[in-house]
């Protein structure tokens, strides 16, 4: 069999088998029924069919790990349990036979097929990291074809693992998700494998999540600025100047913003050049936080709460009535409410707001009543006051910003994605005029 083409999926526990084997072990092959992984997989072959199995949970990956620990998992064979007939042999540290240093060298087998890897061990791979080491080991990978030199790491976030198959450098990790490629002798490919706790270099921290999401709003509101770390914070200091919230501040530290910066460039996601930090991609940005924001969405969307609606179908109405009911404390309308004002062919309902603390959220419980006359109404109290960054009153009404609106959207799904992909294209126009 030819090396074929690299058959990328999606899908939790993608597998792909490909080798140069005798007819025995593609009949074993085609018969393999019994593959375990953390989700829906299969094993392709000259005469496999595609099958699915079980799923038995996720790879043991205990975080922090030492380079003798990482070692010991790869000589028991961990990232590649639940691939038949595919194991680790002969592990040897420190080898010389490269002209290099690698930290080790094993044998990967498959069935009678053996490939000689040579491993360069790493506590954590972020993107960044991926695209420093990626030339150094394609160059190993090019003078010697019969071998692999592979990325070994306790875990791969799946966007490192792209660029690992769009860089292709092999990689394998601790959860089970391998890349191992030698033209002509094995594609070994298996991803979607998810540690069951991962937790990130003591530098990083996650951009995408609490008051850390206020930097991002920030660079994406602007996505064209060359911004400064003080710039940053001069600016959340500012909107928490001019916002209507009473009592709502967006400021946070110099230090969580330096954080959060780092894990940005890490991740690809911003450059620094001369001192200044850019967004070279601001709709990938957007894209990875519409990712990360779905699953936040629907947790905190637990604790919201429906009330009947006295005041009409109209926004207007909804306003004037909750109007007294809560000042001082901050709202506005979010998801289908507030892309209503500026998308086509809104369907508004529930009626979507947030609410900026419990005791807003409360003083409309009991005053609120009567025979509903419009879509229910839907409190909602964010995980962080950044929603209510860039709000603005359009046509009198209160409404978050478009990005707000777009990442709430997304975060619903069904019939909100295409208002959602509607609002996307209004923010990327933004960037461009600004």
């Amino acid at each position: 069999m030819g090396s074929g083409g690299s058959e990328t999926s999606r899908r939790a526990g993608f597998v792909s088998i490909k080798s140069h084997f005798s007819n025995e072990l593609e009949c074993f092959l085609a018969n393999v029924v019994d593959l375990v992984s953390s989700g829906k997989t299969s094993v392709t072959g000259k005469l496999a069919s595609k099958r699915n199995i079980d799923n038995t949970g996720k790879q043991l990956y205990t975080g922090n790990m030492t380079e003798s620990e990482i070692l010991v998992a790869l000589k028991t064979n961990e990232p590649l349990k639940g691939l038949p007939n595919v194991r680790i042999e002969n592990l040897v540290p420190l080898p010389d036979a490269t002209g290099a240093k690698f930290d080790a060298k094993f044998d990967l087998r498959f069935g009678e097929t053996k490939v000689e890897v040579y491993a360069e061990i790493k506590n954590s791979c972020t993107p960044k990291q991926v695209e420093q080491i990626a030339p150094w080991l394609s160059r190993f990978k090019a003078t010697q074809k019969d071998a692999a030199f592979a990325l070994v790491c306790p875990a791969l976030s799946p966007q490192s693992q792209t660029l690992c198959l769009e860089r292709n450098v092999d990689f394998i990790d601790l959860a089970g998700n391998v890349y191992i490629n030698v033209p002509g002798k094995l594609l070994l490919q298996r991803v979607g494998m998810e540690p069951q706790r991962e937790t990130g270099p003591s530098f990083y921290r996650n951009p995408f999540s609490g008051k850390s999401s206020r930097v991002l709003r920030v660079l994406l509101e602007d996505a064209k600025k060359p911004w400064t770390l003080s710039g940053i914070t001069e600016e959340l200091a500012a909107q928490t100047r001019s916002s209507p919230c009473a009592g709502v501040s967006f400021e946070v530290s110099s230090s969580l913003v330096s954080r959060v910066l780092r894990s940005l460039e890490e991740e690809l996601l911003i450059m620094r050049r001369n001192g200044t930090i850019l967004v070279p991609e601001p709709g990938r940005l957007l894209t990875r936080w519409l990712q990360e924001y779905g699953d936040r969405y629907r947790w905190y969307l637990r604790g919201s709460f429906k009330l009947p609606n006295p005041f009409g179908s109209g926004l207007q109405a909804v306003k004037q009535g909750i109007d007294g009911l809560l000042k001082p404390q901050c709202y506005a309308f979010t998801s289908a409410a507030a892309a209503s004002l500026t998308a086509p062919f809104v369907d508004v309902d529930p009626i979507d707001l947030y609410v900026s603390d419990e005791a807003g959220a409360e003083n409309l419980r009991g005053p609120i009543s009567g025979a509903s006359v419009g879509p229910d109404i839907r409190i909602i109290q964010p995980f962080d006051a950044g929603v209510f960054m860039y709000s603005s009153l359009r046509d009198g009404l209160p409404v978050v910003s478009d990005i707000q609106t777009c990442l709430d959207l997304f975060g619903r799904g069904g019939r909100d994605l295409e208002q959602a992909a509607y609002l996307r294209q209004r923010i990327e126009a933004s960037w461009r005029t600004k």
